[in-house]
């Protein structure tokens, strides 16, 4: 009999989104699962009613389970209230603007009976602005050094993970008020292997609403992950992973209109890795030009990467 996959969808602010997401999870060619619908909005907000009209279209579907927050808790804290409600061998995320190909879930349980490992993750599509283009993960080979080393993690939503391993390392960290989904892959990486499916199994979308555009947030998860994890680099001697760390911590902190603490937190990266040219420019702009020649030089490379996703 194939495993009971129970497949967890926070939802905020996007009713919109939600039916395509179901919709990408009932069009699975894997049929044993369970959807559990995690409504994070405010109770007396918009954005709860609008969620329970979506929710209303399937009352008659038992595969699929619609639980509300009783206040907004934030997506991770909504992950880990589906994980408590879970009672598959396997766990999926998908985010409520993100879709599934057809055949993810067969091909992901698949690839965990073959290799008998705890996790699974695949490639994806990045989809931005209308424009999709094809996004490969890390290697799975030593993937916990390797996740230190560049900074960020894989796409929630292109993981399938054995529920005990989850349970095992205690879910998502929710202290952190962003990086959730990047510490719960360090800690996961280190206890357990996982198997890397070459393929895009998923289209993210890039949205322009997410927590990746708070500032505020991102400085205080980057500032939380280096507070976690910087003995760990230190002493596995990835100090190009930690600069990576304080030149994006600086970044947002530039942002956030913290421009002294942006230059501090450049320094502190450059010396980690000196011959670092790009970090060594932000110094440099930072330091002799001010706060807005900075700000352009930034957005410049932002415009420059947002430009390499939509070739």
């Amino acid at each position: 009999m194939a495993q009971l996959v129970s497949i967890i969808i926070p939802t905020y602010k996007r009713a919109s989104a939600l039916p395509q997401a179901i919709s990408s999870v009932k069009a699975q060619t894997y049929s044993n699962w369970e959807l559990l619908i995690v409504d994070d909005n405010h109770p007396e907000s918009v954005e709860r009613l609008e969620t329970e009209r979506v929710m209303a279209g399937f009352t008659d579907d038992a595969n699929i389970r619609y639980i509300q927050h009783e206040k907004n808790l934030g997506a991770c804290t909504a992950r880990n209230t589906g994980l408590d409600h879970a009672s598959g061998i396997y766990v999926a995320y998908l985010d409520d603007d993100d879709l599934w190909h057809q055949e993810k879930l067969e091909k992901q349980v698949n690839a965990l009976l073959a290799s008998q490992v705890s996790f699974c993750y695949s490639d994806m599509e990045l989809s931005y602005q209308g424009r999709i283009k094809y996004f490969s993960c890390v290697p799975d080979k030593n993937l916990y050094l390797r996740l230190l080393n560049q900074g960020f993690g894989i796409c929630t939503s292109a993981l399938l993970i054995k529920r005990e391993a989850l349970n095992a390392i205690g879910g998502f960290d929710d202290s952190l008020p962003s990086m959730q989904d990047y510490d719960l892959l360090l800690r996961l990486s280190k206890a357990f292997d996982a198997v890397h499916i070459p393929e895009a199994l998923l289209i993210y979308q890039l949205a322009e609403d997410g927590i990746s555009c708070n500032p505020d947030s991102k400085v205080k998860g980057h500032q939380g992950i280096i507070n976690k994890y910087q003995a760990e680099y230190l002493s596995l001697g990835l100090h190009k992973g930690l600069s990576r760390q304080f030149e994006s911590l600086g970044d947002f902190q530039l942002r956030s209109s913290q421009r002294i603490k942006a230059i501090s937190s450049y320094w502190k990266g450059l010396c980690l890795s000196p011959f670092n040219p790009r970090l060594l420019c932000k110094l440099l702009i930072g330091g002799l030009c001010g706060k807005k020649p900075l700000e352009s030089y930034l957005q410049y490379r932002q415009d420059k990467s947002s430009k390499k996703v939509s070739e």
